[in-house]
């Protein structure tokens, strides 16, 4: 069978056991045994396992992994988060309801939108907004940092699928915070208009900073140690350490930590992720379907629009849409100079806007369920600024290159 007509059938298995409600992780592993049956001697099936769980790049990303769940776990108990919003309210409530999200979207807490949205409930009360302005306001700030830090685990695989540092990631995923900044505060700055003026708390500035500092420095020392050039693992170990001493955390606290960060679910869809990457290399898939794309004269903006974003809205999550779309893209990604900046931008960018705006996505249902939402209504705050953003990507990666 054709390498590139298996990729399709192992991704409609994919998006068919999804559509079943059957868990990420064992619906990319079972895709990723369709497509190596498909196209590898039956024999090479079980050592890509094997592979997959030994090699070097899956342990480093587990290990990644691991350490920021730990370390948003632990931070989440001792309050660090929660302290965090309240000191960010002294600036005012119009900008508070905005920051906040941002703040507490530094970690990378599953369902985190219901964190942000405890953090701002009061805040939504005073500023006198729908169920869903709130929504929107909630979870579209809370989103930014997606794109901007260091810990979220699409970026993280990002960088190691592509072999890249991940401040290389970081920085040419700028522009998509930046345009979610921009268009998302159009949104908001219409909803907030009609709101009734409130002051800001009385705070001294020099409180507001020293608390914001002492709440979110674990944050702060990951991103700087990765900007300085140190490897991702050894930084996230060096911060989980820090926090533990410096919040006397106990030995019991500790361990519930890693037991959260060593989740089954999450680890077995980390590795699923990487089996499809390595099943992807050695089927030769990727290569397979660049040509057949080419082919038909399908221009590259269309195929690297289309497919991350078709795997995100079907997935909801990160982990899936960089680990499957990333590997089959490669062709269009690497060239002999290295990567390309622009197509990654672009491919990055429309498979995020895809899993944002998928009703899977856990941080949408869970922040609309909170504030009693519909999330058919919701959309028609999201949709305008998403579209909008993905039409500048477009743009911006054809000037680029």
């Amino acid at each position: 069978m054709s390498p590139a007509f298996a990729l399709f059938v192992s991704l409609a298995l994919v998006l068919l056991l999804l559509r079943l409600k059957v868990s990420t992780g064992p619906a990319i592993f079972f895709g990723s045994l369709l497509l190596s049956l498909l196209t590898l001697p039956p024999e090479e099936t079980p050592r890509l396992v094997l592979k997959t769980i030994t090699d070097r790049q899956t342990l480093r990303l587990l290990a990644i992994v691991v350490c920021a769940l730990t370390m948003s776990r632990l931070m989440e108990r001792r309050g660090m988060l929660t302290r965090l919003a309240d000191a960010l309210e002294g600036i005012g409530p119009k900008l508070a309801i905005h920051v906040a999200p941002v703040a507490i979207g530094l970690m990378p807490l599953p369902g985190g939108a219901v964190v942000s949205a405890a953090a701002v409930k009061d805040l939504v009360r005073r500023l006198q907004l729908s169920p869903v302005q709130a929504t929107f306001i909630n979870f579209w700030f809370r989103h930014l940092c997606e794109f901007a830090t260091p810990v979220y685990p699409g970026v993280i695989m990002a960088g190691i699928i592509l072999a890249v540092p991940l401040s290389f990631v970081l920085l040419h995923l700028a522009p998509i915070w930046l345009l979610m900044v921009a268009f998302g505060s159009i949104v908001s700055w219409r909803i907030l208009r009609a709101s009734p003026r409130s002051e800001p708390r009385t705070a001294a500035s020099s409180d507001i900073v020293r608390e914001v500092f002492r709440s979110a420095w674990p944050v702060m020392l990951v991103f700087a140690l990765v900007v300085a050039g140190v490897d991702a693992a050894p930084a996230f170990l060096i911060t989980v350490t820090a926090l533990v001493l410096q919040q006397k955390i106990s030995r019991d606290e500790t361990l519930a930590g890693l037991r959260y960060g060593f989740a089954p679910k999450i680890l077995f869809l980390l590795c699923a992720v990487m089996l499809y990457k390595h099943v992807v290399e050695s089927s030769g898939a990727a290569q397979s379907l660049f040509t057949q794309m080419q082919a038909v004269g399908m221009p590259a903006y269309v195929i690297l629009t289309t497919l991350p974003m078709l795997i995100g809205f079907s997935t909801g999550l990160s982990s899936p849409m960089v680990g499957i779309s990333i590997p089959l893209l490669l062709p269009f990604l690497v060239t002999e100079q290295g990567v390309n900046g622009p197509a990654f931008l672009l491919a990055y960018g429309a498979g995020g806007l895809g899993y944002l705006l998928s009703p899977l996505h856990l941080c949408l249902v869970l922040s609309a369920e909170y504030f009693k939402a519909r999330l058919s209504s919701v959309y028609r705050y999201l949709l305008p600024p998403a579209l909008a953003i993905l039409l500048c990507l477009i743009l911006l990666s054809a000037a680029l290159s």
